[in-house]
Formats: structure tokens, sequence, C-alpha cells
């Protein structure tokens, strides 16, 4: 396999590239009425809930204010739900509530449906490369 070492090719495959995500996401944004960190934080928290907001915080680099601004409008919104550390009562944990892993589950139906209608006419070894390459994305992005 040919190593890339062109600058501007790289260059252009990395904005085609987020691109793309920014118009995935965008859609995402407009019809579940939430935003990207909002729907980032759903996410993470179907995965790994309940969690601290300081461990949150961490996981979205992004200052605790202004992700407590973010919990409180979900909450607002009934989708998580707050409640002190049983061993730390300084300590906030944050778990999905009902109504948000239902909002999930809508979002990641959304875009699982998505994907699988665009990649109908591409090759199961189109496809094989697709999700190689996607598994291998915060690897090569340093994340």
């Amino acid at each position: 396999m040919e190593r890339i070492t062109d600058r501007a090719a790289v260059d252009e495959v990395l904005f085609r590239a987020l691109r793309a995500i920014f118009q995935f996401e965008r859609v995402k944004v407009e019809t579940f009425h939430l935003t990207f960190e909002e729907i980032y934080l759903l996410q993470f928290l179907r995965r790994k809930s309940p969690r601290r907001v300081s461990e949150i915080a961490e996981e979205m680099k992004t200052p605790i204010s202004t992700l407590s601004r973010t919990i409180d409008r979900l909450q607002k919104r009934g989708l998580v739900a707050r409640k002190q550390d049983g061993r730390d009562k300084r300590v906030m944990q944050v778990s999905l509530a009902a109504k948000g892993k239902k909002m999930v589950m809508a979002v990641e139906d959304h875009s699982f449906e998505l994907i699988i209608r665009n990649l109908e006419n591409y090759t199961q070894e189109d496809i094989a490369a697709f999700i190689k390459t996607a598994e291998a994305l915060e690897t090569i992005l340093g994340g």
C-alpha cells in the first residue's frame, strides 16, 4: 500500500470527511432538536451511566460550568436525571432518564438507517473497508 505523503491530498480528504460528518450530524441536530453536545452526552451516558459530572466533563473536554448548563437543558426536557453520589454528597451523578433512553435509541436508529440506506450500492468489500476505517478513526485522529 502506498503511503500518503501529499499534504494537500491529506488536507482535502480530512476536509471532505469533516464536511460529511458535519452534515450527517446537522441532520440529527435539526431532526431531534438537540445540540451536537447534547446528542454526544446522551450517547455517552447510554454506554456509561451513571457518571459523575467531572467524568463527563473530562470525556467531553469541556468545562464543568458549560457541561452543567447542557445537563440543565437535558434535565428540563426529562432526558437525564441528577442525584447526589451516595458516598460524597458534594458529587453529582448524571444518568439517562427513561425518556433519554428512548431519545438515544431514536437518534441511533436514525443514524443506522441512514447509513444502511447509503451503503446499498456498495460492495461487501467497500463496506468492510468503511467499517475498518471507521473503527480506526479514533487512533488515526489521535483521540
